[in-house]
């Protein structure tokens, strides 16, 4: 097994996947900078994509139909996610999907006629950015054993297939809804079939001291939820979702210089409309809180998620 790797000179700065090859730009990666421990391996990030499209786009070939796209583009982006996730640890994760979410916000902002439902999209923030972080999210509420299954099922009925029909956005659809328990069933029609944005809030945090290693955490929240029609029109909606609370000691730094994130409590809460107050019993010392504090979904000001924590 091999996959090769190619440069080009730099007068395009791009890389595409062709089978068992992929050309880098000579600007698009082999001079890039990884000097800094910090600094975002774009290279990894983008090799993982092509990569991917050994599977999605030349195993499984999309239709022509609108929305069909997503099928090789989001899948794509999505095991990116994936393979950075396991590269840097599921903590370390809000950089790659802040900087999905500001990419889809700012293409629908941009947006100079209508956005269409994700299962007919037909533009690239859509089957990009918003994709990769609706297959994120799927993920991470029904497990990585389900959606691989749909995702293995859904493979094995379209791949290498040499007539018609080839595989539709709705034909993914399908074999994700038969993974997917009837409890998370609200997120796929919000995330497939409706434009939904969220307004999760930060308002307050105190902790209070227990014992020596001991804290009782309370954090004030607020959450919204709209549906957006295709010029943008947003109306206020009913909600009952799961959403993360979390809850953050002092940031640390690893062996290599890389920051890590190291939460104190993760997890999910149902939760309707509203100001919400809540108390949280944490072993270690609280310095940040928030909702969604990932930002694993749609939220029209992701900034405001989370904030410090005061200790009384």
């Amino acid at each position: 097994r091999q996959m090769r790797l190619l440069e080009f000179p730099r007068y395009a700065g791009f890389a595409q996947s062709f089978p068992n090859t992929v050309p880098f730009a000579e600007s698009f990666g082999w001079v890039a900078d990884f000097s800094k421990p910090d600094a975002f391996d774009y290279v990894y990030y983008v090799t993982a994509h092509e990569l991917a499209h050994q599977w999605w786009g030349h195993q499984v070939v999309p239709n022509k139909t609108r929305g069909s796209n997503l099928i090789s583009e989001s899948l794509a982006e999505y095991t990116a996610l994936v393979l950075s996730e396991r590269k840097y640890g599921r903590d370390n994760m809000k950089r790659f999907l802040k900087d999905e979410l500001d990419g889809y916000l700012t293409g629908r902002a941009r947006e100079s006629k209508k956005e269409n439902t994700f299962i007919n999209c037909n533009r690239s923030y859509e089957w990009y950015q918003k994709g990769s972080l609706i297959l994120y999210g799927l993920r991470d509420l029904i497990g990585d054993k389900a959606l691989n299954n749909a995702l293995h099922a859904f493979r094995d009925s379209f791949a290498l297939k040499e007539n018609p029909p080839f595989a539709g956005s709705d034909d993914l659809y399908s074999f994700i809804q038969k993974s997917t328990p009837d409890s998370f069933k609200y997120y796929l029609v919000d995330t497939w079939e409706k434009i939904t944005l969220y307004d999760n809030k930060f308002l307050k945090a105190t902790a209070k001291k227990l014992s020596k290693d001991e804290y009782e955490v309370t954090l004030n929240i607020s959450t919204n939820k709209f549906y957006a029609d295709s010029s943008g029109k947003e109306t206020l909606t009913k909600m009952n979702d799961y959403i993360d609370i979390g809850i953050f000691a002092e940031e640390s730094v690893d062996k290599n210089g890389r920051k890590q994130t190291n939460p104190l409590l993760l997890q999910k809460v149902k939760m309707m409309a509203g100001a919400k107050t809540y108390l949280f019993k944490v072993k270690g010392i609280p310095v940040k809180a928030g909702i969604d504090p990932y930002n694993k979904l749609i939220d029209r000001i992701p900034d405001d998620n989370t904030g410090d924590v005061d200790l009384n």
